[in-house]
């Protein structure tokens, strides 16, 4: 069974920040986030991104065992400046399981949903600077910490689910 579980504590932020280090911890590409770093970037009072911007962190279970994480993120000068309908998400990442990334995605609609808005799109973060994309070659490689990594089953999710590149 998958249940899905708004992050609001910091205990809760912080069992969402540290599941990429348990879902890659034998990946020797993957450059982890500094932990202190993504607090801060999740941080209400911290992160300027917040004065434009709202998020939910949301965790994903299944038969109680942490299986994924996602950011559901409306940047509101895009939306309401630039007219773009959408839902943004990011800091995903999920166990081998399309129901899991399914399931993470739907919330990320019901939020957009909750708005009015009426598409998401994503991986991306708060703004047009932060990282963005899937990688979907180069698993081989070295990444760094200002892009995102992902082994290569998130591409073929999203692809099964009719998302488009």
């Amino acid at each position: 069974m998958i249940t899905i579980r708004e992050a609001i504590t910091k205990k809760d932020l912080l069992e969402y920040i540290k599941f990429p280090f348990s879902l890659y911890k034998n990946d020797p590409y993957w450059v982890p986030p500094l932990i202190d770093d993504e607090l801060e970037t999740f941080n209400k009072d911290k992160n300027p991104a917040f004065q434009s911007a709202e998020a939910k962190f949301y965790i994903a279970y299944k038969d109680g065992q942490i299986a994924g994480r996602i950011t559901a993120i409306i940047n509101w000068n895009e939306v309401n400046d630039q007219g773009k309908r959408k839902t943004r998400f990011g800091w995903w990442d999920v166990i081998d399981d399309i129901e899991v990334t399914k399931a993470l995605l739907d919330k990320v609609i019901a939020f957009g949903k909750q708005h009015q808005l009426d598409h998401i799109e994503g991986p991306m973060g708060f703004s047009n600077l932060d990282k963005v994309g899937v990688v979907t070659e180069g698993f081989d490689e070295l990444g760094s910490m200002i892009t995102w990594y992902n082994f290569p089953y998130y591409a073929k999710h999203l692809e099964q689910l009719g998302y488009l590149k």
